[in-house]
């Protein structure tokens, strides 16, 4: 079969896309003559234009109103955002230069891409418009893209495998590089001052909508995208047309196709997968994982696989990790924040802010906090010194989380090993700073997210668009903010191409040998 025939799907027809695509990879390819590159016109501060929404389900303000939405973004981010002044962005100037290019009728699906991509502009990485990628031109590439080391390749899950396994490696999409392609969807899906990881792990859900990167990019819309695809060795080359598809790949945490269940490794290890931090499958963690620990009390190693775990709350990390504190531990304080002053609200007050089980922060001024837990912070704080310092008049005072011993949750001494990637974010990267540091506990794997800020919906009047702020300032213990940052782990590891779709696991591999090999140096030297 050769790659003409892929000009001959309809556009939007997926499932024969998809089995054609997979025949492609065991079709003869000729050597693709190179052709010179496109230059993209993307400009990240460029937020002028409101044409770059999706014209289906699109509705439309006045100039006046979409102003004044402005304006209610920018009261909003004045009185509550906790990382504006983290940055040096002109916030203010910038929504003056947005209104100067209103035109009359303006499109609220056009005003989304515009906000959206607005406050992604001061380091903050929740921030972002609520379902933007809704109102954004919904025409997608039918696959799914990941990243080996530097070179990027596209699979799919379902089928598993790539695309074309002969031509596995993406150099160009009509005609502009791979790496512009990714560097544009970065600074859309998540930001310029964010993470390496977040903006590669929110990028790679933005890829496959090309349409709207074409928008961005001042590229033509054709009914078909022409990929320049590279073997194995680097050597030879081909091109492959592809029909945009109507409806856009849902980009999910099934990637890597993880498994839900824990379980007893050959070798005496216990594998204990940690599969989110909200919903059902947190929910049943919490409720087995006391029955687990107690199965693998007498392993000789255990591996705790949070990736991919997502965000969501705390209660997963106050159930697993006093499993790893002895008795006589002090309390051990991993995140300390500050809240922002919300203007106008003469209820607020620090004491009750965190009422909630899932967190549980102590305000550092008030008396009652329990004696040992204040002594612990009051030497933590002899030390401590953030990457940033959030005005005074602005935030509260300091609020700490701690973990504790429990007598309930029996310490486990053997080796612990984490494995840790960019799908953890926001209580996904508090889980795994918690762990990173502590006693007997390994992290390897790849950089998670970085994300942490109590954020907030706030709807603007008009184009009823809901915009997420974050009003909590967050900190690593060791001073880095996890917004920008992410946690980095001890070893890392990345995952091979075959991983993505869930043919083989290296990273798993890779610490069950470390772990054997451990053993049999401590057996030795007995």
């Amino acid at each position: 079969m050769s790659c003409s025939m892929l000009r001959r799907i309809t556009r939007g027809s997926l499932g024969v896309l998809t089995a054609t695509l997979l025949a492609v990879a065991t079709a003869g390819t000729a050597l693709a003559a190179h052709s010179p590159m496109v230059v993209s016109q993307f400009k990240m501060h460029d937020l002028s234009r409101n044409d770059l929404g999706a014209r289906t389900g699109d509705t439309f303000i006045t100039r006046k109103q979409a102003m004044e939405d402005l304006d209610a973004l920018g009261d909003a981010i004045a009185g509550n955002s906790s990382y504006i002044w983290s940055t040096t962005f002109p916030y203010r100037d910038m929504i003056e230069q947005i209104k100067t290019r209103l035109p009359a009728k303006v499109s609220v699906n056009g005003l989304s891409t515009q906000v959206n991509k607005f406050v992604r502009l001061f380091g903050d990485d929740h921030a972002q418009v609520v379902d933007w990628t809704k109102r954004i031109p919904q025409g997608s590439l039918p696959f799914q893209f990941g990243k080996s080391d530097t070179r990027y390749f596209i699979f799919t899950l379902a089928p598993a495998g790539f695309v074309n396994k002969d031509f596995p490696y993406v150099r160009s999409i009509d005609g502009v590089l791979i790496d512009e392609w990714v560097r544009v969807a970065g600074d859309i899906a998540q930001g310029p001052y964010s993470s390496t990881a977040a903006r590669e792990s929110k990028g790679y859900g933005l890829l496959p909508f090309v349409d709207y990167l074409r928008g961005e990019m001042g590229l033509p819309i054709k009914p078909d995208a022409v990929l320049e695809m590279v073997s194995e060795n680097g050597r030879e080359s081909t091109r492959m047309t592809v029909p945009v598809s109507a409806a856009p790949v849902k980009r999910e945490l099934s990637t890597f196709r993880l498994p839900d269940e824990s379980r007893l490794l050959e070798g005496n290890v216990g594998y204990l997968r940690v599969p989110a931090h909200m919903g059902d499958k947190a929910k049943r963690f919490i409720a087995t994982v006391d029955q687990t620990m107690a199965e693998f009390r007498n392993t000789d190693a255990l591996i705790i696989d949070a990736r991919m775990s997502g965000g969501g709350a705390r209660r997963v990390l106050n159930s697993l990790f006093p499993y790893l504190m002895k008795a006589d531990d002090k309390p051990y304080i991993f995140n300390v924040v500050k809240l922002r002053l919300p203007e106008n609200d003469p209820d607020f007050g620090p004491l009750a802010v965190f009422d909630d089980d899932a967190k549980r922060f102590l305000y550092a001024p008030n008396p009652a906090n329990p004696a040992n837990e204040a002594e612990a912070y009051r030497e933590f704080a002899k030390t401590f010194r953030p990457v940033w310092n959030p005005p005074a008049d602005k935030f509260t005072d300091w609020y700490f989380m701690t973990q504790r011993p429990r007598a309930d949750k029996p310490y486990y001494g053997k080796p612990v090993y984490m494995l840790v990637d960019w799908g953890m974010g926001s209580a996904g990267d508090i889980f795994a700073s918690a762990f990173k540091g502590w006693r007997n506990v390994i992290t390897l794997g790849t950089p998670t997210m970085g994300r942490s800020g109590q954020s907030v919906v706030f709807p603007l009047p008009h184009s009823k668009l809901g915009v997420n702020l974050s009003t909590m300032a967050s900190f690593q213990k060791t001073g880095e903010r996890y917004d920008t940052a992410g946690i980095r782990p001890d070893i890392v590891v990345e995952p091979a191409p075959t991983d993505w779709f869930g043919a083989t696991d290296t990273v798993l591999e890779r610490a069950r040998a470390m772990i054997a090999m451990r053993l049999a140096d401590e057996a030795a030297a007995r």
